[in-house]
């Protein structure tokens, strides 16, 4: 009796202890798809595992004769489709709905048919949809149209929950990941860049322990009388160059409607306003900003080129979570980088250390990484910490000027709507460097084609007319000792700087290392640097 009783004791604990696994399984369920739940209900491909046979072959099979495809060749199929195409194909099948909704094939649409003249409207989808319609109602009724949008309560503008695809695709739900995934506490918690106030920083001292040590410093109290730290506002902008026209990832954009794109843009991929030629555009912004004494036209030999110079000044503005991947300066030269509004995550590593997740081709000319920079911290920031080197990192706010050392990876990220101003520039400090780094004429950046065979030449003529002494020390005492210094020999020190206790050195000579930098993107098609 007492063992039939024990047998039905165990038999009921065991159920319990069955139930109670069920709940809590689909409680981690619930919270799983409560915290990366897609509006379309696109989950990644591991989810398979977790839904039915019955599902998951009700999802692919609407697919119909497209089901061997993969991902890639179906949105490459599709990516000859047009706008309106598109807005059909989502109502042929739940799968197909998925895929016409993907961010990047209305980007495409909305930059190549509408360039910069787009109304921002919360998702590329719904910008596209928003303009056409502004336009056709302009056309028939000679008056602005009222623009379509859809809500902007969720991500890529969906506003409801649309349609349950069920579909499992690492493809589109990475994509959707990556432009609404927080800013992590780990991305932002490691700050350990030597920072100095201008009051107790010298321009000899500057140089002496920064710039001829190659070596990254953020400068503070410089910018304290500039009016674009105290003026530029985003309604102060729209007010006095709201109908100004800059470049914008490629394309022409007025001001005011790329603030309004920049203020409520949700996106991995945010087009960026990168411009060399605001100064000429309005030439007030140009005033608005003193370039600091450390980086000062005479200290700057690329200005004995005048107007022959290469680009060396931009604007920059971008929404939250963009900014620029892993790079280093053009030409071998070092800049600085002045944080007008926001704030700006910044990662610096030492010019031989290639970052984690990062490719670059052997002469430096291309470098191959994440498209989107929220990819790269998702899936590579925790790997710093296993490099040998200490990255310098940082967080830089309105008042901030951050020095990037020749040679120098960096990458920047957005922690809020920023704007910035930032300038390239050439001393005696890097001189070496930038002649070594413009030897190839591929790797020259910032003149015209033609220009750039020539151009090493042109600058080691002008600086011969204009500045015969730095000619004779840096460019004929160049060419007398070349090969005299032995391979692998750091006078500079550099490495020892930066290189974690009980990590062996590289061996590379930072003070010859080849330096130019390498191209890159920042948002949709610029190319430039920061």
């Amino acid at each position: 009796m007492h063992r039939m009783l024990d047998v039905k004791s165990n038999a009921r604990k065991r159920q319990r202890s069955h139930n109670s696994s069920a709940r809590q399984v689909k409680h981690a369920r619930e919270r799983c798809n409560f915290v990366s739940r897609h509006p379309l209900g696109i989950r990644t491909l591991g989810m398979v595992l977790a839904a039915s046979k019955e599902e998951d072959r009700k999802s692919h099979r609407s697919l119909g004769l497209w089901v061997p495809l993969t991902d890639h060749q179906i949105l490459y199929l599709i990516s000859f489709c047009t706008g309106e195409d598109l807005v059909v194909l989502g109502y042929v099948s739940k799968a197909l709905c998925a895929f016409s909704y993907h961010d990047d094939l209305w980007r495409v649409l909305v930059l190549t048919r509408l360039g910069g003249a787009f109304h921002w409207a919360y998702s590329w989808r719904s910008s596209y949809l928003a303009t056409l319609k502004a336009t056709k109602l302009r056309g028939s009724t000679g008056k602005k149209g009222g623009t379509f949008r859809e809500s902007s309560e969720d991500s890529g503008g969906l506003g409801r929950f649309i349609v349950d695809t069920k579909l499992c695709s690492d493809l589109l739900y990475h994509s959707w990941l990556c432009k609404t995934a927080d800013i992590r506490p780990e991305w932002i918690e490691k700050d350990n860049i030597e920072r100095v106030h201008t009051r107790d920083l010298g321009t000899e001292r500057f140089v002496a322990q920064f710039e001829a040590q190659n070596k990254p410093v953020m400068i503070q109290g410089c910018m304290d009388s500039w009016e674009s730290l105290k003026n530029w506002s985003p309604d102060f902008l729209i007010k006095n160059y709201g109908q100004k026209t800059f470049h914008v990832g490629g394309y022409e954009m007025k001001l005011d409607a790329y603030i309004r794109y920049m203020l409520t843009a949700n996106d991995d991929q945010t087009i960026y306003l990168f411009d060399k030629h605001f100064a000429q555009t309005a030439p007030s912004m140009g005033e608005s900003y003193e370039v600091p004494k450390y980086f000062s036209k005479e200290r700057d030999l690329f200005s004995i080129l005048g107007d022959r110079r290469p680009d060396h000044r931009w604007l920059i503005m971008g929404p939250k979570r963009s900014g620029s991947t892993f790079h280093k300066d053009p030409n071998g030269t070092s800049a600085w980088n002045a944080c007008v509004r926001g704030a700006k995550k910044w990662i610096l590593l030492p010019p031989d250390r290639i970052p984690c997740g990062v490719h670059a081709s052997p002469n430096g000319v291309d470098v191959t990484s994440p498209v989107s920079l929220v990819e790269w911290f998702l899936n590579f920031y925790h790997q710093l910490s296993d490099m040998d080197v200490d990255s310098i990192e940082c967080i830089q706010r309105p008042g901030d000027i951050v020095f990037v050392p020749c040679g120098w990876w960096h990458c920047v990220l957005n922690l809020e709507e920023a704007i910035a101003i930032t300038q390239n520039y050439v001393s005696v400090s890097n001189l070496r460097r930038v002649l070594q780094a413009i030897r190839l004429p591929e790797r020259v950046s910032g003149v015209s084609h033609e220009r750039r065979p020539g151009f090493r030449s042109a600058f080691i003529e002008a600086l011969r007319s204009h500045r015969p002494d730095i000619y004779r020390k840096y460019v004929q005492g160049a060419n007398q000792n070349n090969g005299s210094q032995k391979p692998g020999k750091n006078p500079s020190g550099l490495a020892a700087l930066f290189i974690k206790e009980g990590s062996k050195s590289s061996g590379v000579d930072f003070s010859t290392d080849n330096a130019g930098g390498a191209l890159f993107t920042f948002g949709f098609s610029s190319i430039a640097d920061e």
